[in-house]
């Protein structure tokens, strides 16, 4: 951004919402640069927060106006690149607009704004009974906006869903700052293109969301926790099969390979658990019921049930402080192996039945090119996180092999019936990527969507798509 531009935008925002809410300066600008992974270091040329819809719609329509880019940001907790600026524009945060502006308890709705934070959301709704039931593992500071844009899921989307799910209506700015509302207040819609669902997932590319109607469901009187233990990781993921075709009521279902909780133990300074030493990998797995003694007909039937299953050891929650401590555990896997090493997330998801099959192939490329990885995620729907290390790898040959070697996992991903991205998106991180999973027609309709939605592409560039 040239000098006159710049200081003519600057002059711009600062009329829009104040001085206060721009900044400028290198230090100021280095916090909002990078994200969760630290893989990136982006660049701009200012910061904007913004207070309401009002202003957000003021800043696209100048921005639109002027040709300047546009990349809208959250707590910056994402895990692709989604939210890292790639030029000298602007970044708009929305983390200012985190009010909670209705619920409604007869039809189980709420409406917030893109800057709360989900765990703040969660409790509130707690608090009238009903719940939200999305909680990936960065809830405790990631904003519902972020999670829209991604389509955010977590543990409970074996039996939840994801964002999208409960996702009703939007409040949304275009690129050149018009305010639209798409979606009914309704469970049911089946009229014209279903353009919410088309922003859900759309990383800041199309529009950007100042408010949301969420469904929510009543909450589970009662649940519990358990956690296996497997000699094999094929152990394990094939006890995930039998619990799937059973009739036990099961909200979470995680996958834990063996290396992820000693890299916890080794993150906090000390075991949460007892690991037998011929141990591969753990499932967490969580059960609801209606009542107390539902829920010990539920663990009755998943004691007959594992009568067929090949296990070391069962552990059942003996209360609220042993399940908090064993999903603590399980949400701090990513801050351990972040702790550990420099590392390539891939956000696989494979049909279930194939999850064996991926997984024994990631460890037969990491052979390949001298790499050690760490798996986990929620398995009950096949979304497996693969944590490729650096560990002790050369600098000079690390880029070389991840390319390579996350090319060969997305390759056989595919030809498993898999997608590239479970719940975290395709960013920068995987937008090279794309072409195995899409043909060049399927691409070209997307680009014309975008083009529709953002005809001079100023929002968010850079993301989802490999050329740009």
């Amino acid at each position: 951004m040239d000098a006159a531009i710049y200081n003519a935008c600057k002059l711009e925002l600062i009329s829009i919402v104040g001085v206060q809410y721009v900044l400028s300066s290198v230090d100021e600008l280095a916090i909002y640069l990078t994200e969760e992974t630290g893989t990136y270091t982006g660049k701009a040329s200012l910061v904007v927060f913004p207070q309401n819809k009002e202003q957000v719609s003021a800043i696209m329509r100048y921005c639109n106006q002027h040709s300047i880019s546009v990349t809208p940001r959250g707590a910056g907790t994402s895990l692709a690149g989604n939210a890292i600026s790639l030029n000298d524009g602007i970044i708009m945060i929305l983390s200012s607009m985190d009010k909670i502006l209705e619920i409604d308890i007869e039809n189980h709705l709420i409406t917030v704004q893109p800057g709360c934070i989900v765990d703040s959301l969660k409790n509130y709704v707690d608090s009238h009974g009903l719940y939200y039931p999305v909680d990936p593992a960065s809830s405790g500071t990631s904003m519902i906006g972020g999670h829209v844009m991604t389509n955010a899921a977590g543990p409970r989307s074996y039996k939840y869903g994801s964002t999208k799910n409960y996702v009703r209506a939007l409040e949304l700015v275009l690129s050149d700052g018009t305010i639209i509302q798409t979606g009914t207040l309704t469970e049911k819609n089946s009229t014209g293109y279903n353009l919410t669902q088309l922003i859900v997932g759309s990383e800041g590319s199309l529009a950007i969301v100042t408010s949301i109607t969420l469904g929510l469901v009543k909450k589970p009187p009662y649940n519990n926790t358990v956690l296996m233990s497997f000699e094999s990781l094929e152990d394990a993921l094939n006890t995930i099969l039998l619990l799937r075709n059973s009739s036990v009521d099961i909200s979470a279902i995680e996958f834990i390979e063996r290396e992820a909780l000693d890299l916890v133990a080794r993150y906090e300074g000390q075991a949460a658990i007892v690991i037998e030493e011929n141990c591969a990998a753990h499932l967490l797995i969580e059960l609801e019921s209606s009542s107390a003694a539902a829920m010990d007909q539920q663990l009755s039937m998943l004691a007959e049930i594992m009568e067929s299953a090949t296990y070391l050891n069962i552990i059942v929650a003996d209360g609220s402080e042993q399940k908090e401590l064993l999903w603590r555990m399980r949400k701090l896997i990513g801050h351990a192996v972040r702790h550990y090493s420099v590392y390539r997330e891939v956000d696989t998801v494979v049909p279930a039945n194939k999850m064996v099959s991926l997984i024994q192939h990631v460890k037969s490329i990491g052979k390949k090119y001298g790499f050690k990885s760490v798996c986990y995620g929620h398995a009950g729907n096949g979304n497996i996180h693969v944590n490729i290390l650096k560990d002790n790898i050369d600098e000079a040959q690390w880029h070389n092999i991840l390319k390579n070697a996350v090319g060969e996992i997305f390759d056989e991903v595919i030809r498993l019936g898999g997608s590239l991205s479970g719940e975290h998106g395709i960013g920068i991180l995987n937008k090279e990527f794309m072409s195995k999973q899409f043909t060049e027609v399927e691409l070209g309709l997307m680009r014309g969507i975008k083009k529709v939605f953002d005809p001079k592409s100023i929002m968010n560039p850079g993301k989802i798509f490999p050329e740009y």
